[in-house]
């Protein structure tokens, strides 16, 4: 059976339940906000450790290249024929 309330008990209610539903809420918005944050700060660290990378990469290569002389040798000679 339900239980008969007054008009201010319903108002009380009432408005104890809106509270409680606007701190789920707050609490949920808080939550997400935080997660965007650390989403961004992943994003970023993943986008800087692959621009290093990548100039770590390319500095190496143009490195490698400079200074290594390439030797040419002079073709054979063969053995005179009778």
């Amino acid at each position: 059976m339900a239980r008969e309330y007054t008009k201010e008990a319903q108002q009380e209610l009432m408005e104890k339940s809106l509270r409680n539903v606007r701190g789920l809420v707050d609490k949920i918005e808080a939550e997400e906000a935080a997660r965007k944050r650390t989403q961004k700060w992943v994003i970023g660290a993943i986008v800087g450790v692959t621009l290093i990378l990548v100039g770590l990469i390319g500095m190496m290569v143009v490195r490698n290249d400079r200074g290594r002389p390439i030797l040419v040798s002079p073709p054979a000679q063969s053995a005179p024929t009778k």
